[in-house]
């Protein structure tokens, strides 16, 4: 079993409570860093319950520099050290591109761009402190090469994360810490479930999607379990789909 010490931006609900999940079957102690601190806390919870492991909930919004450094602060204080990062928290509010108001715009950007910064900075520092190396992953979309119009803030916002991504690889490769993303497709989750399982978009995904089915919270799990592990040790700077294959074909 593996003891790692985790944190999952975003942890209390949908795809993020999913990867928290695929790392408590491991062993690991869990951060669950959440907008929402009781939702987090019901979610930590049900890990203690359901996996035996340690989970920590901590109310977080990723978009301001001082809860980011509570967060990692609560975490150290916890646990004594940090191996692991997830930057998970994210929002798309869908609202077309010309009926936009600029403070939407720049939320999503905050959240989504920057709120991923403040975490691979704030968390990095620790790591280099701690000399043990660690492990960064965060949670893109397809939405990084392919938009539409009421998914342009989030479109931005997750092509920027790719390049911080990269960028962050090269700075933190030398301290022995890897930083890689995971893309997932299309995923159901209790929020999606009720479009997804609609007959016209089911129909979609057998006749869009590779493998004929909608991805889980788990396979993105597995992935972000996988870019974590010793295996992916020389893994650093690239995104891994977790599609089905979806953007593999052809419109």
């Amino acid at each position: 079993m593996d003891r790692r010490v985790v944190i999952v931006t975003g942890g209390a609900q949908g795809i993020g409570f999913g990867i928290a999940k695929c790392f408590a079957e491991t062993g690991a102690a869990l951060v669950l860093a959440d907008l929402s601190a009781p939702r987090a806390e019901e979610a930590a919870a049900r890990l203690r319950a359901d996996y035996g492991v340690e989970a920590l909930a901590v109310g977080c919004d990723v978009a301001v520099r001082a809860d980011v450094e509570a967060m990692a602060s609560a975490a150290s204080e916890a646990f004594g050290r940090i191996d692991v990062l997830i930057n998970n928290a994210g929002i798309c509010p869908f609202v077309h591109v010309m009926d936009m108001p600029p403070e939407m715009w720049q939320r999503t950007l905050d959240v989504n761009l920057t709120g991923p910064f403040h975490c691979t900075q704030v968390v990095a520092r620790r790591m280099i402190e701690q000399g043990r190396g660690g492990r960064i992953v965060t949670i893109t979309s397809l939405a990084e090469n392919v938009t539409a119009p009421t998914q342009v803030d989030y479109g931005a916002s997750k092509g920027g994360v790719r390049m911080m991504v990269v960028g962050f690889a090269t700075a933190l490769g030398p301290h022995g810490i890897t930083c890689n993303a995971v893309a997932p497709g299309m995923i159901l989750t209790p929020m999606t479930a009720s479009h997804w399982e609609q007959p016209g978009p089911a129909e979609f995904i057998k006749t869009r999607v590779p493998v004929g089915r909608i991805g889980t919270p788990v396979d993105v799990g597995r992935a972000c379990v996988f870019l974590a592990s010793a295996e992916a040790e020389y893994i650093n700077g690239v995104t891994l789909r977790v599609d089905g294959g979806h953007q593999a074909v052809c419109a």
